[in-house]
């Protein structure tokens, strides 16, 4: 395998390193707000935009909102109002995919 295909390969396993844990947080989060068994994927999400800027996504789960903010850095869990229930600092999102912080 080339060194390009190495580095894609390694990319990929940091991505999906990144996507289980980010998982497993939200799940973990919304069964502690009262939404056990949570399902989701990505199909269910809406893309965020702000002023033409990817922001991030965001999906609804129960009675919760959640908004998971660009980078993965930090994820929100919304009321049905608005207000925030939670949020989360995500600050090794970045070593998991293997930039520089």
């Amino acid at each position: 395998m080339s060194n390009q295909g190495t580095q894609i390969l390694r990319s990929g396993l940091m991505d999906y390193a990144v996507q289980a844990e980010i998982h497993r947080i939200i799940t973990e989060t919304l069964t502690e707000l009262g939404i056990p068994n949570a399902r989701f994927s990505i199909a269910d999400t809406t893309i965020l935009v702000q002023d033409g800027s990817y922001i991030g996504r965001s999906f609804v789960c129960g009675h919760v909102r959640v908004v998971m903010l660009a980078g993965g850095e930090r994820i929100e869990f919304h009321d049905q109002c608005g207000g925030i229930l939670r949020s989360i600092c995500v600050p090794h999102a970045r070593g998991l995919r293997g930039e520089a912080a």
